[in-house]
């Protein structure tokens, strides 16, 4: 609880001096990998707390990594070779266990997701890596459990919390997404 507000706080209390610094935003383009990180603060994070990576279908997977596209304009959305990315497909399994999440849905990745206004997804410049966010500053994501042989993937979800519920929905995992280039002109993938 008082990490996820010490993290928040911290950052809205330095982010003038962040968006000085570190200038990860040039990283965060053309083509590249999802690797999920298991870290609830992104000033100590790194590339060492992998534990795996996002499918072209959207889900946590251990080393099944997908390449995904960014649109350079606005809205700045992801795809994969299935197509378009969004929280917002009905058809992914809901957040169940969370108090706030409960009526979001898994990330999920598919051509039928295509949308006009599309779900924009950006960076910070000042952060160590690159760091995928979305919405207004949510850079954390809500896992139930690390993928493994037998269960081979794992739904992801927005990270919601609120007085009801002041940390990661109990029982699950809080981890940051790492944007990894690959290429830095975008084609269609």
């Amino acid at each position: 609880m008082r990490t996820t507000f010490s993290a928040l706080f911290s950052l809205l209390l330095f982010l003038p001096s962040l968006a000085t610094s570190n200038e990860v935003t040039k990283d965060f383009v053309g083509l590249g990998q999802i690797h999920v990180l298991n870290s609830d603060s992104f000033f100590s994070a790194s590339p060492e707390n992998r534990i795996g990576c996002i499918n072209e279908q959207g889900l946590l997977t251990i080393d099944d990594c997908a390449v995904f596209s960014r649109l350079d304009a606005p809205p700045h959305t992801l795809s994969s070779a299935r197509g378009d990315c969004s929280f917002r497909n009905t058809r992914m399994p809901n957040n169940k266990d969370s108090w706030y999440g409960k009526n979001s849905y898994a990330w999920s990745c598919g051509r039928e997701l295509t949308d006009e206004t599309g779900e924009s997804y950006y960076t910070v410049n000042g952060f160590r890596y690159p760091f995928v966010c979305n919405g207004n500053i949510n850079c954390f994501y809500d896992i139930p459990r690390v993928p493994t042989v037998e269960e081979t993937v794992q739904p992801v979800w927005q990270y919601f919390w609120g007085g009801e519920q002041p940390g990661i929905t109990p029982g699950h995992m809080q981890v940051l997404w790492l944007w990894v280039p690959v290429a830095k002109d975008a084609v269609e993938v």
